[in-house]
This record gives structure tokens, C-alpha cells and sequence, in this order.
């Protein structure tokens, strides 16, 4: 009996031992990593997988494989770790291992949650290899979206060793500005692609450009990649509008090649009698806007110009013209501690077109209720080669006026009625 007295004195020691409950206020930071193993700038490392500890336990619901990245990878994979969830420990490890005398990067990508819902904004990225040395070089550059002329966030990024093909990736940050390494001298291709569907793959339809660049010479590049979407298909005329008699908007089911001169001779108006119309000019949509704006600085100096005179008319100086007000000097925020707007950063070369504005001569309007044939020669994308397009629009019939049709007579208002003038009785004489 005497382990049952021992049991219970144990069970005794034991509840007496035990703390008050958890409590306190609900977390609200977001989980921070405590220790990488292998840490980053390791070399001859042996392990199997890399271990991230957090300060708290990382809810594991969703595809936390996205949430990873691991480079370079093997031609072929299909571009995700594999993944293993102990709690407050994630191990990130390639599919087929890690390769002999290589180096690797793992990053931990912003949107790891813990289970309070706490997620974290940045990342973190660790830099080791399999060998005895970490390469010196590595790929940076910035993404755009070039259709749209802005950056392009989250952006994918693959930087491809030739002549085997090893593939290293990468994520642009919320600027469009990406990093991407270690790599070691040689040839790659680089290619960036608005990963719309977070595949970690390019997809039809989706943004994408490509350069090949050579590292070596003991600096690093740094490149512009113009993401848009690129096939082999010509484009062609889409839809065609008409503001007024004078005036067609034509735009394409794809972007065209920038470089392409674009001008009167690129388009061909037609009528239903083989009768052509004169084109006197054809603009893109930033050149109409552009053109646009400049009518709108010009109306406001007219405008200002005209309020200054008019101020020096009512003081009585008609002999010269009022100076305008000086604009007031703007302030040097960063002396002062405040914050300074940086405007963002715009790619290097225009957006390809995809909708021009054709302007006719006002002796050969478009007519009402005929048909015309739109052709567009030689239009080129940005891949593959030029081709031509056409398509036949009919102009509304205005509605016809009706002119015996009058309007109805106002009958409320009637003319005046003069009272009649009584004549007083004559008085005899």
C-alpha cells in the first residue's frame, strides 16, 4: 500500500504546484521569430530543413507554402517547399534536398497569422550554403505594371542560370523593388511576372517581360522589368466609337508595340461607295490627355491674365498690366520634421497603346445612317508580327425633325379686356 500513499502525496505535491490560470489582455502584436537555424551567412551546412521558431503558435490554416519561398530550386518543381507545422516551429525543406556546394535564400513572406489573428507586415530572409563559400553577386531591379504605368507589387520574380537551368526567385515588395540571390558569375534569365492567381507560375493572359543578363564584375545589376501581356497573337481592332461626325475612337484587344510610328497612313476609312475619307490626324489616349491638359493651363493663365486686368482697371492703373502673385514659397518639411511625399517611381518608357483617336477632315464628315470600313495596317504587338484589321461600323440616323408639329397656344393667358367707358347723361341746357 505503500505506492498508493506515494501516488496520492505525488498527486497532492502536484495540485499544489499549480499556477493560476492564463489571463491577462488578449495578444495584439503579430508573432515574432525567436531563432533560424542554420543561421544566416552559415556555410558547410548539413541540415535537412531550415527551422524558423516564433514567440507564439503560428495558425497553420491555409497554404502556408505560399507563405515561403525557398531559391534556387530544381528545373521542373513546382516552385513551393515542402512545409512542416510544429506549432510555434516551421521547417522549411526542399522537395529532393539540398543540393551539394549551394548557396540558398529562405524567406518568410509578410501574412503569417497566429491564432488570435495577429499577422505579421514584413519579412525576413536568411542566406546560407551547402559549401564552403556564399557567391558575392545578386540580381535587384523594380517591376512595373506597364499597361497601367505603376509599380507592381508582390510581382514574381525567376532568375535563371544557363545553361541548367537552376532557378532562384524572388517577391517584389509594396514598391515593385526586388533582390534576388546569392548568384555566382555567368548568364541568367530574368523574367518577372504579375503572378495574378499566386501560382508561382505565368499563366495566359497574364503581365510578364524577360531579360537576359550577364553578372560578373564585381557589381551588381540593376534592372527594369515592363510586365505586360505578351503572346504571339497580332492584335486587332476591338470596338470603334464615334463622338461626332469628325471623330473615331478605335481601340485593340491588345497592347501594340510602342516603337511602332503610328500616324495617319496606319488607318483607312472607307465608305459603303468605296469613297475614302481624309484623316488628318491620329493621337494616342496619353497624347489626348497630354493635349488636353496643356488647353487646360492655357485657359487658366488666359484666365488669371484676365483677373489681373480687371483688378487694374478698378484701381485705376490702366497703363500696365497688374504683376501676378508670386506663388508662396513652399516649405522645407525636412527641416521641420515633417513628412515628405515622395512621388512614386514611373517606368522609363511610355505605356504601350491600345486605343488612338482618328480625327477627319471636315469636308468628308462621317455621314448619317451610312456604312464605313475601319482598317488598321500593319498593327504590330509586342510579340510576334504585325497584322492588319478591319471592321465596318454603321453611323446612327439622327431622328428626323418634326416641324408640323406646333406648339399648343398658351390658353391661360388671355389678353387684358379694357372696361368699357360709360358716357355721362348729357345735362339740358
Amino acid at each position: 500500500m505503500r505506492w498508493i500513499a506515494a501516488l496520492v502525496a505525488a498527486f497532492t505535491v502536484g495540485c499544489a504546484s499549480i499556477g493560476a490560470p492564463p489571463g491577462g489582455p488578449p495578444r495584439t502584436t503579430p508573432p515574432e521569430i525567436l531563432l533560424v537555424a542554420p543561421d544566416s551567412g552559415a556555410v558547410n551546412v548539413r541540415a535537412r530543413s531550415v527551422v524558423f521558431t516564433f514567440d507564439a503558435v503560428i495558425n497553420d490554416r491555409g497554404d502556408l507554402d505560399k507563405q515561403f519561398l525557398l531559391s534556387p530550386q530544381e528545373p521542373g518543381s513546382s516552385g513551393r517547399p515542402r512545409i512542416l507545422w510544429r506549432r510555434e516551429r516551421i521547417e522549411v525543406r526542399p522537395r529532393r534536398g539540398f543540393r551539394p556546394n549551394t548557396a540558398y535564400s529562405v524567406t518568410v513572406l509578410p501574412g503569417l497569422a497566429d491564432l488570435r489573428g495577429n499577422v505579421t507586415k514584413t519579412g525576413r530572409t536568411i542566406v546560407f550554403s551547402t559549401g564552403p563559400s556564399i557567391p558575392r553577386y545578386s540580381m535587384f531591379g523594380r517591376v512595373f505594371d506597364w499597361l497601367n504605368d505603376r509599380t507592381a507589387p508582390k510581382a514574381l520574380v525567376e532568375v535563371i542560370r544557363r545553361p541548367d537551368s537552376l532557378r532562384f526567385i524572388g517577391v517584389a515588395d509594396s514598391t515593385g523593388q526586388f533582390g534576388v540571390g546569392p548568384l555566382g558569375e555567368g548568364t541568367y534569365t530574368v523574367r518577372a511576372i504579375i503572378d495574378a492567381n499566386n501560382n508561382r507560375g505565368i499563366d495566359p493572359g497574364e503581365s510578364w517581360d524577360s531579360l537576359t543578363v550577364v553578372v560578373g564584375g564585381g557589381t551588381s545589376p540593376f534592372l527594369e522589368l515592363l510586365a505586360a501581356p505578351r503572346d504571339t497573337v497580332p492584335p486587332r481592332l476591338q470596338n470603334i466609337t464615334m463622338p461626332d461626325t469628325v471623330t473615331l475612337v478605335v481601340s485593340f484587344d491588345r497592347p501594340l508595340d510602342p516603337t511602332q510610328p503610328v500616324g495617319p497612313g496606319s488607318f483607312r476609312v472607307v465608305s459603303a461607295d468605296s469613297t475614302p475619307l481624309r484623316i488628318v490626324s491620329v493621337r494616342t489616349r496619353a497624347q489626348m490627355d497630354s493635349a488636353l491638359q496643356a488647353t487646360r493651363d492655357s485657359a487658366a493663365r488666359a484666365d488669371s491674365a484676365a483677373r489681373a486686368d480687371s483688378i487694374a482697371r478698378a484701381r485705376g492703373d490702366t497703363s500696365r498690366r497688374a504683376a501676378p502673385r508670386a506663388a508662396p514659397p513652399r516649405r522645407d518639411t525636412t527641416r521641420l520634421g515633417g513628412p515628405v511625399v515622395v512621388p512614386p517611381p514611373k517606368p522609363s518608357k511610355p505605356a504601350p497603346p491600345r486605343e488612338f483617336t482618328i480625327r477627319l477632315d471636315s469636308l468628308t464628315p462621317l455621314q448619317s445612317g451610312k456604312q464605313y470600313r475601319v482598317t488598321a495596317i500593319n498593327m504590330k504587338g509586342l510579340l510576334g508580327p504585325p497584322r492588319s484589321s478591319e471592321r465596318v461600323i454603321t453611323v446612327p440616323k439622327r431622328a428626323p425633325t418634326d416641324t408640323t408639329r406646333r406648339a399648343p397656344a398658351d390658353t391661360t393667358r388671355r389678353a387684358p379686356t379694357v372696361p368699357p367707358v360709360t358716357a355721362s347723361p348729357r345735362r339740358p341746357p
